[in-house]
Parts: structure tokens; C-alpha cells; sequence
């Protein structure tokens, strides 16, 4: 009973926290992810904030207005020196300077066209968005070298095109494929405080596939399947600000690359042209308390990075480095949403001209504890 009692609580929970997609008259709700403070708390991950979606039918199933609403409280850093421009180390505590408290808010407003949507096979989406996004960010650097050091309000237009065919299997063994291809625009008479003015192309690729399940039942099962992400993204213009230099950019932001290749400098790594590829290999256990959505998982990864164009840097001769990781997970799903673990592994920074100063020490072991997946 007292079981039963742990599982309900847990589901009871998480179902604010569970991606939806409802349907009631045509109107398509979903939660795409949650937003976290890690400077609270002394580094725990604290939720201050949302990333949701709604879609309206505006002309049968395949055409849709869509309006995205995302933002919180987070923490973020700008690890540059006011002064030269030159990257720093990350500050040994919050100082509310290269690291401080981010209010920020992003809407996406526009029209969705579903290709073939009652078709079957994967989902092709074609998408044309206009973008404002606020962000207050440290009031005590200056703006000679990035023009939104202190905060933005801007606009910008988005279009692209999306695909997905990922399927996830009662006993969680996932397969398919996605993708998506974006450029954004911004002219500088869309920005009203911050300045902007870029241009920005995107593409993302995500693989799954299944390679072993066994169990009498899909809550007995354990299932083991490769996972592969690979993005792009090249920035270019007069003014870029940091989210775009610290970003891969589409439809969802996905975090740059000190926070894709795991282990690395999350916020750093300010660069115009970037590619990462991630890998793993995933082990997931049988169903927690008899409930499906709650089950252990293990897994294997690989990251690699590379980037170019390291923005408004002069004292990095060489501003193009090559970077890789790998190590071990373990974490609690919870349904499908949330992943509460650990994970460690090791950094090869095989080229890297930033690592001497992101850490100083040589360090090369790093662990941390998780709440989401990779991808």
C-alpha cells in the first residue's frame, strides 16, 4: 500500500510536468521543458520557469497558428572582461557580475503548415515565426564589446522547415528519426534596447534506434537502444548577441557548446560557427512500483564539438578549437519528462585554446547531477 501511496504521489506531480498534447476542439497544448536556477540554492538546480506551446487550427488539420511562450528566472554568466573582451574562468561563487540572476522572456508567434497530415509516415512541418525576446542581464559590464552585456529587447523573424517520426514504445524503446532546418533574421530596427543585427541558418538531427528488448510484459522489460544528436549553426552580422553566440538556434533553443559537449564550460565558448554530434547508448530497467512511467535507465555517452569565429576575443590568437568527452549515467524516469541522476566522465580537450582558461586547475574529471536528458 505504502507503495502505491509513493507511485501516486509521484504521478500526481508530474502530470503538471508531462508533455501534453490535448486536443479539445482542435487546440494543441504541450509543455516543452522547464527552466532551472542553479545560484539559489548553492548549485542545486532549482525550477523558476516554463517553455509551452499552443497550436489553433486556422483551416482544417494542416494549418495552424502557433504561439510559443517561454522564459524564467534562471542564472546565467557572461565570462568576458569589460575592459579587452578576453574570456574569464567562471567565478568561484555568484557575484552577481559574470554570473547573476537572468530574467528573461521569449514569445514566438506564427503559422505552422502540416504537409500531409493525415498521412502516415513523418511529420513535415513548414514554419514562419516572428521572435521577441527580453532579457535582463548584468547591469555592471559595459556593452563596448557585446551591446546586450546589459540587457535586450528585440525582435526578430524565423522560418525553416521540421520533420519527426520518433515513436516511443510501451516499454520505452525508442525509434525514428527528427530533424529541422531554420534561418533566423534580424534587422537592426528591431531592436529596441540591447542592439541586434544578425543573420543566423540552423539545422539539428536526432536518430534513434532499438537494439534489444526483452521482458514477460512491457512494465518487465529492459530494452537497450542507440541515440544519436547532431546540430549546426553558423551566426553572422554586425551585432550578435550572446544568447545567439551561446545558442544553437531553431524553433527550441538547444544550450551552446560548453553545455552540449557534456563536461565543459555550460555559457562559454561565445563562437558564430559551431557543430556538436552527441551519442548513447541507453539501458533501460523494468517498470518501477508497477507504474510505466518510472523506470531506471543507465547509459553510455560521447560528445564532440567543434568551433570557429570565437566572438570579440582579441587576445585568442588561435579562435577555432576541437573538443570531446565521454562517461557514464544513471538516472530515474520519470515519466518521460524528467530524468533525476548522476553522471560522470572524462574531457579531451584535443584542441582547445580556451581550456587553460575555463580551468585553470587541468582538471579533466567532472560528474554533476541531472534532470533532464541530453537530448
Amino acid at each position: 500500500m505504502a507503495k502505491r501511496h509513493f507511485a501516486a504521489a509521484i504521478a500526481a506531480c508530474c502530470m503538471l510536468l508531462a508533455p501534453l498534447s490535448a486536443g479539445a476542439e482542435g487546440l494543441e497544448f504541450a509543455l516543452n521543458g522547464v527552466r532551472f536556477n542553479g545560484a539559489l540554492l548553492g548549485g542545486i538546480p532549482v525550477p523558476t520557469g516554463a517553455d509551452i506551446e499552443l497550436r489553433l487550427p486556422i483551416a482544417g488539420d494542416g494549418l495552424l497558428f502557433t504561439l510559443r511562450l517561454a522564459g524564467g528566472y534562471e542564472d546565467r554568466l557572461i565570462l568576458r572582461d569589460a575592459v579587452d573582451g578576453s574570456p574569464l574562468p567562471k567565478p568561484g561563487s555568484f557575484d552577481n557580475v559574470q554570473w547573476f540572476n537572468w530574467p528573461n522572456i521569449e514569445t514566438d508567434a506564427g503559422i505552422l503548415y502540416r504537409i500531409l497530415p493525415g498521412a502516415k509516415g513523418p511529420k513535415v512541418e513548414l514554419f514562419g515565426l516572428a521572435r521577441g525576446r527580453y532579457e535582463k542581464n548584468s547591469p555592471s559590464l559595459g556593452t563596448a564589446y557585446f551591446p546586450d552585456a546589459k540587457g535586450l529587447l528585440a525582435f526578430s523573424v524565423l522560418g525553416g522547415v521540421g520533420v519527426d517520426s520518433v515513436a516511443m514504445s510501451p516499454s520505452r524503446l525508442k525509434s525514428g528519426f527528427a530533424g529541422e532546418l531554420s534561418f533566423e533574421y534580424a534587422p537592426p530596427f528591431l531592436a529596441l534596447s540591447g542592439g541586434t543585427d544578425f543573420y543566423r541558418a540552423s539545422a539539428s538531427l536526432e536518430g534513434y534506434l532499438p537494439i534489444f528488448s526483452s521482458g514477460k510484459s512491457d512494465l518487465d522489460a529492459v530494452s537497450v537502444y542507440a541515440a544519436g544528436y547532431l546540430a549546426g549553426d553558423y551566426a553572422g552580422g554586425s551585432e550578435i548577441p550572446l544568447y545567439v553566440l551561446t545558442s544553437f538556434g531553431g524553433r527550441l533553443l538547444r544550450d551552446g557548446l560548453g553545455d552540449s559537449i557534456r563536461g565543459y564550460q555550460p555559457w562559454g565558448y561565445e563562437a558564430t560557427a559551431k557543430v556538436e554530434a552527441s551519442f548513447d547508448l541507453r539501458l533501460v530497467g523494468p517498470a518501477l512500483f508497477g507504474v510505466a512511467g518510472l523506470r531506471p535507465m543507465a547509459y553510455l555517452f560521447g560528445d564532440a564539438g567543434y568551433f570557429d569565429g570565437l566572438y570579440a576575443a582579441p587576445s585568442i590568437a588561435d579562435k577555432n578549437g576541437l573538443i570531446f568527452s565521454a562517461g557514464i549515467g544513471a538516472a530515474l524516469d520519470i515519466f518521460d519528462f524528467a530524468y533525476l541522476g548522476l553522471r560522470a566522465g572524462y574531457k579531451f580537450p584535443v584542441d582547445d585554446p580556451l581550456y587553460t582558461t575555463y580551468f585553470p586547475a587541468g582538471n579533466k574529471f567532472f560528474w554533476g547531477i541531472t534532470f533532464l536528458l541530453h537530448f
